[in-house]
């Protein structure tokens, strides 16, 4: 099993811009309906199920591709499947919402930032680069201070002195906290960031 997962990593990690759509594409009925089998089927090979994901999250059809992201994430348990899931929905969003969670344990600081963004920190996403797993808000290039890193289930979140940290939970949402400031009336901010 070590011997699978060390192929198949080497296959991924040699393929530069694996899994990204050079183009949509149009699938036929009788394709989407053998992806779909593919990708729902639980002892499917993990690789076959990335495959099957990977073209129908490509599909020209916008709800085709929300139902590869919905549909893979609830029916797999594959760390690689799901990673991959993750990351297709993250790059496929036009902007990244943080819900953010009140708490008696959070600080002044905290309880006045929750309240400015009425509860959701929402940031438009600029740039986009999949060969360094990174979304930019800011300008056409990732930089550490303005933007998210996707590194397998965990999603690490920049925005100048707000950062951040996100883990892929069973529930198919990304769970963990926002820092406003690195100051002491500041803490970590429970949050999510849904991926449905």
């Amino acid at each position: 099993m070590i011997r699978l997962i060390i192929v198949f990593l080497a296959l991924v990690i040699s393929m530069p811009d694996t899994f990204a759509c050079e183009e949509l594409i149009e699938l036929s009925s009788e394709e989407v309906k053998e992806y779909r089998d593919k990708l729902i089927q639980s002892n499917a090979d993990p690789l076959d199920r990335l495959f099957a994901f990977e073209n129908l999250a490509c599909s020209s059809k916008p709800t085709i591709r929300a139902y590869a992201i919905r549909e893979g994430l609830k029916s797999s348990s594959d760390p690689l499947v799901r990673h991959q899931i993750l990351f297709e929905a993250l790059m496929q969003r036009p902007r990244i919402d943080v819900e953010l969670s009140d708490s008696k344990k959070l600080k002044p600081g905290d309880k006045k930032f929750i309240e400015e963004y009425s509860g959701v920190y929402s940031r438009e996403v600029i740039h986009r680069n999949r060969d360094a797993g990174c979304i930019s808000f800011d300008r056409g290039e990732c930089r550490p201070t303005e933007a998210i890193f996707i590194r397998g289930g965990i999603v690490e979140f920049n925005r100048g002195r707000i950062v951040g940290r996100f883990e892929l939970t069973d529930a198919n949402e990304l769970v963990g906290y926002i820092r406003p400031q690195a100051h002491p009336n500041y803490s970590n901010i429970p949050a999510i960031i849904k991926l449905d």
